[in-house]
């Protein structure tokens, strides 16, 4: 790391995602590696618990052995738009946590900033909802779902299969290092697939997961591709540089 950056490993976590990327092209490799041998094996084990048992798992001892790294998909930075209070622009429903677009957040996620938006805005919710009584509450009008989508003429689609292709997709084309093309081409192939999943009703979960998860890849290519500059996490190699003037702002997406 120290040939990337002067902070090495310590550097802001999308300089370093970035680096790994591009050691990993360098030399042909499909990971990199953590040394963290300097620590005393119980410490670590105590500090990173998770961490410690999977090296386990795959017979990796942290005194003696490597860690074999890459970069993932760790953090959207977005999610749904809600005031100071947790409330979202639909009448009784609020968001909070990591779904939740709070302000909490800048162009890098903050380390451990889940905690704040789980505990702050989680409490900021429940007190928010607490006032109303449970006459008022009684008296909150939500329409029954129907399943109004007619009856699709097309083939089925597994979804495992493309969760599994979205995900290779969104690796590839809306990943830590991003152009115009693969962005837009990947709007392409997500709209595609979504003629196959969106107009299909599911009774199980993976279903559902897969529609949302099609939607949600959508806005984010949309909104990549519509930030033209390079900010934290989000990175485009054509356009290296940071333009407050257009682009110090949030893009909101709204249907």
């Amino acid at each position: 790391m120290k040939d990337y950056h002067e902070s090495a490993e310590l550097a802001p976590r999308d300089i370093v995602s970035r680096a790994i990327l591009a050691h990993m092209l360098k030399t042909n490799s499909t990971h990199v590696f953590l040394d963290v041998r300097h620590f005393d094996k119980e410490h670590f084990a105590k500090r990173f618990p998770h961490i410690f048992e999977l090296c386990e798992s795959f017979d990796i001892d942290v005194s003696r052995d490597l860690i074999p790294v890459r970069p993932s998909a760790h953090y959207m930075i977005g999610g749904v738009k809600t005031d100071t209070s947790a409330r979202t622009s639909i009448e009784n429903l609020y968001a909070c946590g990591e779904i939740a677009s709070t302000g909490l957040h800048g162009a890098n996620r903050l380390g451990s900033n889940s905690l704040l938006e789980g505990l702050v805005f989680g409490k900021t919710a429940g007190q928010s909802v607490c006032p109303q009584t449970k006459a008022s509450v009684a008296h909150i009008k939500h329409p029954l779902i129907k399943y109004q989508i007619p009856h699709s003429d097309r083939s089925r689609l597994d979804t495992a299969d493309v969760g599994n292709s979205l995900r290779a997709v969104m690796w590839r084309n809306v990943g830590i290092t991003r152009t115009a093309q693969p962005l837009s081409e990947a709007q392409e192939i997500i709209t595609f697939w979504q003629r196959y999943v969106m107009d299909k009703i599911f009774d199980s979960q993976q279903g559902w997961e897969c529609q949302n998860m099609l939607t949600v890849s959508l806005l984010m290519a949309q909104a990549a591709e519509n930030r033209q500059e390079s900010r934290g996490v989000h990175f485009r190699s054509d356009f290296p540089n940071t333009d407050d003037e257009h682009f110090k702002k949030h893009i909101e997406i709204q249907k």
